[in-house]
Order: C-alpha cells, then structure tokens, then sequence
C-alpha cells in the first residue's frame, strides 16, 4: 500500500487498527450477490422448462383422448363382427326378410294387424307429397314472401263487430216547440 500524502509529507500509517468490518447480509446463507445471481439463474431455468411441460401435459392428455376414443372404435368393430356373424345364419335373414320386407313363406297367410294410432302414411302419400308444383325458384320465393308457422299459440281474433240495427222512429210525433227568441 501506499502512503497518503498530507500537506506534502507523508502521513503515518496506522498500524493494528482496523475499522470493524459491517455485518454482511446474507439470504439462505448466502451473500446478497450471490443470491441474486442464484434468484436469476432460477427464474431462467424456471421459463426454459415452462413450455415443455406445458406441451408434455397436453400431449399427454390428447393421448388419452386418442386411446379413449380407440377403444371405443375398437367395440364398435367387435360389435359389428358379431352382426356380421350372426347375419350370416340363414335362420336370421329369413327373419330380417319377414320383418322388414313383410316375405311370406310358400304355403303361409300374411296378415297385416294395425292398431289405432299405429298408422304411418304410405310411400303413394308420401310421393303426393313431395311432388314439386313448379320451378325450383317458385319454391324459394313461396317460402320467402309467405308467413312461417310458429311455435307460439295464435292470437285471439276478435269477434266480427255484431251489426246494430237502428231504432225503429216512434209513431207519435213529437210536439214542435214554441219559436222564438231571447226576451229582453
């Protein structure tokens, strides 16, 4: 070290006197430095691993999805193998066909039963029905200018206004008041 000069001559050092040393902050049993340093060094590591595992997370939870959703297709096809198979019996056709085409085997009756309220309109009705009355673009503008039913019950019209018929004029006459003016 050197010395200080003082008023142009050297000044005598001190020696065997310290100045006592200030308490150092410490956090964790570090010096505040060194804690900042490690508070950074942290926070860094903490946002470079943040969005992987965001995307591990997700990924994880698709993949779930996805093997839910397999398993499901996977009953589908288990189940439609057994239909397969079962279609395949000649016993279950002939059932289908009496069921839904209404065949009748050589030798049988059909009858046809209908319950009330079990009625369900023909294919002529339906085909009536369905029957375009004119151009395609008559249809949409009939469907644009006209009114579509609603949900909502109607209003109640009111009742024709009755007819009154006028009083029938009396048979008397009345009797004709004096003429005249104000007096006075």
């Amino acid at each position: 070290m050197r010395d200080a000069v003082v008023g142009g001559k050297a000044a005598p050092r001190r020696v065997g006197v310290r100045r006592p040393k200030m308490p150092e902050r410490t956090f964790f049993g570090l010096s505040t430095g060194r804690a900042v340093i490690l508070g950074v060094v942290v926070c860094a590591l903490a946002l470079t691993l943040a969005v992987p595992l965001r995307t591990y997370f997700s990924q994880r939870s698709e993949l779930e999805s996805v093997l839910a959703e397999r398993q499901a297709l996977q009953d589908d096809v288990n189940r439609l193998q057994v239909q397969k198979s079962q279609l395949d019996e000649p016993s279950r056709i002939a059932a289908d066909a009496r069921e839904r085409l209404r065949f009748v085997m050589p030798g049988e009756t059909p009858y046809q039963v209908q319950l009330p309220g079990d009625y369900s309109p023909s294919s002529e009705d339906l085909a009536v029905d369905n029957t375009p009355k004119g151009p395609w673009y008559t249809e949409l503008w009939n469907t644009a200018v006209q009114p579509q039913g609603s949900d909502e019950p109607p209003e109640p019209t009111s009742a024709p206004m009755p007819v009154v018929q006028p009083e029938p004029a009396p048979a008397v006459p009345p009797v004709p008041e004096p003429e005249g003016g104000p007096v006075g």
